[in-house]
């Protein structure tokens, strides 16, 4: 079947030409760059044909984001500032996060081949990129906006950045290091691991340690320094809350049996997930017929990609095995930017065209394969478990309602949203006047702690008024009793039923809704 995609053949043989070509590597680079701007697209597109509401990441940041921090309870506060600006391409809506996060997804594979084009021939190193779109992390997981996301750019960018400091000593590289460090710390305290891989090959390798004897290093801690700093001040402020989420997450302390289990139960996990980017890069990699057409600048050493594809991955294995916390799949999510180049620049590889042509024929499957199984995924899940699910609910239609009674009663539109963080969540992500976000860490539970949202409180609430919900059909229609002694003017409204948004027969969900009015 695969090599009867006629269009598809001819797509790969106006990528792979006859041998060298003139103009050969802009070509490919303005395919690539069409490539990446179509996929973009496509998938923004399929999201928001099969979700009919945000996930629950995406809820969780979207909420977050409306009051601007240098933290979150659980979380550093770019991703959240990100998504909050996104949001404003569509007000009452998130189909701007879903493009801005698909946008992200694509200079991930920008940053592919940028690198590759330092070991590998142009073709090579388009494959090597192409084939990422067989990576889960990089095609259905954008969908669910989260710090995973932009961890993965920053991470990408920051080995591109450092491979460049380390190769030409120029400044401006190792100012970018410093810059692309200190924003992607405000993403994810992960970036420290992949710090420490590229760290470790400047000291290991002989012609790179030189570099230590130039500002270049210390240009790019300080200016990461800087951007972090304040950050870093919030998070001594606020007694170390993201750290402590952190530990309570990683749940260390496990016995013998496990800390040996679960490094293994890891790699099954990412073995698992690269299948589809083994299964493009396969045509290239079973023998050598000729010497590889390696391109005309020397690059570092292929040992600077051992440390930067293997030394993080390591690192969290032997962690993980040493005080036995668990490594979750999604850790895994910005480890394998570059498995596609530091295959092919570390194995041998068929230099016979036809074999380019079938890697490029193996990635349209994946490509349209994965974006078809993703929309069929989240519109067949409610029929198959009988369950509505997060992206089935209805989101939207419980924000007018809720805005609609408000308004009737008050006028204008409730400043403050408190309760169960998943629907208070929902109504402060789909209200065009994004409305401040009162709840817990904890999704499920009708739970406002000041601890969680610095940004409000009971006093707040009491003064401005605000809509308190939580899920009707476990605690019941009326929590008055339970509201009254934070809120003694509370008001218990009528509960909202509303269905999920499917052809499936599933139970509608149930929203309790009290308001407290603001103080007069």
């Amino acid at each position: 079947m695969i090599a009867n995609l006629r269009p598809t053949s001819r797509l790969a043989d106006w990528i792979t030409g006859t041998g060298r070509v003139p103009g050969e590597a802009a070509r490919l680079r303005l395919l690539l760059a069409a490539w990446l701007v179509v996929r973009t697209v496509v998938w923004t597109l399929a999201v928001v044909a099969s979700h009919h509401n945000a996930p629950l990441d995406l809820v969780e940041w979207l909420s977050w984001g409306g009051s601007w921090q240098w933290g979150y309870p659980k979380h550093p506060p770019l991703p959240a500032w990100l998504a909050d600006a996104a949001s404003r391409l569509s007000p009452g809506d998130v189909w701007g996060v879903y493009l801005f996060s698909y946008a992200v997804s694509s200079g991930i594979l920008l940053a592919a081949y940028r690198l590759g084009r330092e070991y590998l021939s142009p073709r090579r190193a388009l494959v090597a990129t192409l084939a990422l779109d067989g990576l889960n992390y990089l095609t259905n997981d954008p969908a669910e906006f989260s710090n995973n996301v932009m961890l993965g750019l920053g991470w990408a960018w920051l080995i591109v950045c450092f491979h460049r400091a380390i190769g030409t000593g120029q400044l401006r590289w190792w100012l970018a290091v410093g810059v692309v460090a200190g924003l992607t710390l405000l993403c994810k305290y992960t970036i420290g691991v992949l710090l420490l891989a590229v760290l470790a090959f400047a000291l290991y390798d002989r012609a790179s340690r030189k570099v230590w004897r130039t500002p270049g290093p210390y240009l790019a801690a300080l200016v990461a320094g800087l951007i972090v700093l304040p950050h870093a001040l919030w998070l001594v402020q606020h007694d170390f809350i993201t750290l402590r989420y952190a530990e309570e997450r990683a749940g260390s302390g496990a016995g013998l049996l496990k800390r040996l289990v679960r490094p293994f139960e890891f790699l099954g996990n990412q073995a698992l997930i690269l299948l589809p980017v083994a299964f493009v890069l396969w045509p290239l990699m079973r023998f050598r017929t000729a010497p590889d057409d390696a391109p005309e600048a020397k690059p570092l050493a292929t040992t600077f990609l051992h440390f930067a594809v293997l030394g993080p991955p390591l690192i969290l294995l032997t962690v993980s095995a040493a005080i036995g916390f668990q490594l979750r799949e999604i850790w895994g999510s910005p480890l394998w930017t570059f498995v596609g180049v530091w295959a092919l620049a570390n194995f041998p590889v068929v230099q016979v065209i036809e074999t380019l042509q079938r890697s490029l024929r193996r990635w349209v499957v994946v490509a349209v394969g994965l974006c078809l199984f993703a929309t069929a995924k989240q519109v067949a899940n409610p029929y198959l478990f009988h369950v509505g699910g997060r992206t089935a609910f209805p989101g939207k239609e419980l924000t007018r309602e809720v805005n609609a009674r408000w308004a009737a009663q008050y006028g204008g539109l409730p400043p403050i949203v408190g309760g169960e963080g998943w629907r208070a969540g929902v109504v402060c992500c789909y209200s065009p006047h994004r409305p401040l976000l009162y709840s817990s860490g904890k999704m499920g539970y009708l739970v406002m702690e000041p601890e969680h949202c610095r940004w409000t409180g009971d006093a707040d609430l009491n003064a401005r008024g605000g809509v308190i919900l939580w899920d009707a059909t476990q605690l019941g229609d009326d929590m008055s009793d339970f509201l009254r002694p934070r809120f003694p003017r509370v008001a218990s409204q009528p509960a909202i039923e509303l269905p999920y948004v499917t052809g499936a027969v599933v139970k509608p969900t149930r929203v309790g809704v009290a308001f407290v009015p603001p103080a007069k």
